[in-house]
C-alpha cells in the first residue's frame, strides 16, 4: 500500500515537472497574450491603433513563433508599430531581424529605439538602422519625430539605450512644445526617472503654453521577469528598477512596461508570458 502511495507521489510529482518544463521551454515562449488598453482622452471621436513590441531579441534564425507574431500584427492593421529596444539579442545577426520585418506590411509606420542588447551585439548600429529603414522604420536616438496618423499628429521622442548608449532628453526634446498627443519610448522603465526630472527642469525654463506635454511612456527591458514565482521576481535585469510588467506612475505620463517577446540568456519563460500589446489611443 505505501508502495503505491509513494509511486502516486513520485508520479504526481514526474507530471508537474514536465508541465513546468513544457511551459517555460515552448508555451509561454511561443505562444504569446495580447494586451489590450484603451488610452488617450475621454470622449474623443476617433482611435489610432498603436502597438508595442519590445524585446524580440532575434538570435541566429527566424522561428515559427516569429512568423504567427508577423501574421497577428497584420491581422491587428495598426496605423503604428512602437518597438522600445533589444530586438537583436547580444548574441542576435541582423539576418532573421530582416526577413522578419519583410513579414510586416511595409505600409505601416513603424518607429524604434535601441535597447542595451542591441549594442551588444556583434552589428553596428547603422547596420541595425538600415534594416529599419528598408522597411518603413525611423530609430530615433535622442530624437522626436511627428507622425500624421489618420489626419492626427503624434509625437513621439526616443531616448537612446542608458546602460550601453548615452541617453540625453534635453537634445531629445530641444524642437518640441506643447504637443496634445505626444509620448516617449525607454528600453529601460528605470529610465522614465531620470528623463521626467529633466522634463521638469526645461518646462521651468518656459513658458506655460509652450510645456511639454509627455501623456504616456513605453518601456521593456525586463521581460516581466521571464522567470518568476506568483508574487515573487526573483531577478530583473540590470538598471531595472523595481519595475516589472503593467502599469505605473499616478498622474501623466503614465508609464506602460510591456512583457515583451522573446529570451535573454535562459531559453525560458515562467509566469511571465510573451506579449503583444496593443494602444487604442483616443484623440
Amino acid at each position: 500500500m505505501k508502495k503505491n502511495y509513494l509511486k502516486w507521489i513520485l508520479g504526481g510529482l514526474t507530471v508537474s515537472a514536465a508541465a513546468v518544463l513544457l511551459d517555460s521551454l515552448i508555451l509561454e515562449k511561443y505562444f504569446f497574450d495580447i494586451q489590450n488598453y484603451t488610452i488617450g482622452k475621454q470622449g474623443g471621436k476617433d482611435k489610432l491603433k498603436l502597438i508595442l513590441l519590445t524585446d524580440l531579441h532575434f538570435k541566429k534564425a527566424l522561428l515559427p513563433h516569429h512568423h504567427k507574431l508577423a501574421n497577428t500584427v497584420n491581422e491587428l492593421k495598426p496605423d503604428l508599430i512602437l518597438i522600445t529596444g533589444d530586438t537583436l539579442d547580444s548574441t542576435g545577426e541582423l539576418q532573421p531581424m530582416e526577413e522578419f520585418f519583410t513579414l510586416l506590411n511595409p505600409a505601416t509606420a513603424k518607429v524604434a529605439i535601441p535597447g542595451n542588447n542591441d549594442y551588444r551585439a556583434d552589428a553596428s548600429i547603422e547596420q541595425l538602422k538600415q534594416v529599419y529603414q528598408r522597411h518603413n522604420c525611423d530609430l530615433l536616438i535622442n530624437e522626436s519625430k511627428a507622425y500624421t496618423l489618420r489626419g492626427h499628429r503624434l509625437m513621439v521622442t526616443g531616448l537612446d539605450d542608458f546602460i550601453e548608449g548615452e541617453s540625453n532628453t534635453e537634445a531629445a526634446l530641444v524642437n518640441v512644445g506643447n504637443e496634445e498627443y505626444h509620448i516617449l519610448l525607454v528600453h529601460s522603465p528605470l529610465q522614465q526617472e531620470s528623463a521626467m526630472k529633466q522634463v521638469k527642469v526645461i518646462n521651468q525654463n518656459r513658458a506655460a503654453d509652450d510645456h511639454l506635454n509627455i501623456s504616456y511612456i513605453f518601456a521593456g527591458h525586463n521581460h516581466g521577469g521571464q522567470i518568476r514565482l506568483p508574487g515573487y521576481v526573483p531577478k530583473l535585469p540590470n538598471k531595472s528598477g523595481s519595475y516589472v510588467n503593467g502599469w505605473y506612475n499616478d498622474s501623466p505620463p503614465y508609464l506602460y512596461v510591456s512583457r515583451g517577446f522573446g529570451t535573454s540568456t535562459l531559453p525560458l519563460r515562467f509566469f511571465a508570458r510573451a506579449e503583444v500589446t496593443v494602444f487604442k489611443y483616443t484623440v
